[in-house]
């Protein structure tokens, strides 16, 4: 016990900082146990849509949802997430699997969720982009198919054979 005192003593900052880990690391923990949403991950994710059914939100902005999603969800902004959301209100007792692109603003709109009155709020740990490096499928909107459709086609010109 004498060493530890001495070594206090003699690396004041490094203890210090230590001390400051520790609470933030604990203050962490409580807030995480406290919240009413699960972080959960791609399996469990998967393993929850196939079982059921959960309504899935997508919260990216309107350019990265365009970009690529999961299949069979719905674009929900931070903006449309409010207490008079009738289409969102009507889904209150379905399961809910939230995601955004990097799992940075999902948490907030979990915990907005959950006190509009959600009770299974389930946040996409790491977004869509671990949802693709997880191999997981995706809905796509392709700019190649949409100037396919546009183009006219060339017509087919006659050999000198077919011709003569």
């Amino acid at each position: 016990m004498e060493r530890l005192v001495e070594f206090i003593g003699n690396n004041l900052l490094l203890s210090g900082l230590f001390v400051a880990i520790l609470v933030a690391w604990l203050a962490w923990e409580v807030a995480r146990l406290g919240r009413k949403w699960k972080e959960i991950s791609t399996l469990e994710a998967v393993r929850l849509i196939n079982r059921e059914d959960p309504l899935i939100l997508d919260v990216s902005n309107s350019t990265d949802f365009a970009k690529s999603h999961i299949n069979g969800a719905l674009h929900m902004p931070p903006s449309r997430i409010e207490a008079g959301n009738q289409q969102l209100l009507k889904n209150k007792e379905r399961p809910l699997l939230l995601y955004c692109q990097r799992g940075q603003i999902a948490p907030q709109m979990a915990t907005r969720l959950t006190k509009l009155g959600f009770t299974q709020v389930y946040m996409l740990s790491g977004g869509l982009t671990q949802w693709l490096s997880d191999n997981q499928p995706v809905a796509r909107h392709s700019k190649d198919k949409a100037a396919k459709k546009g183009k006219p086609r060339k017509k087919k010109t006659a050999s000198k054979e077919e011709q003569g």
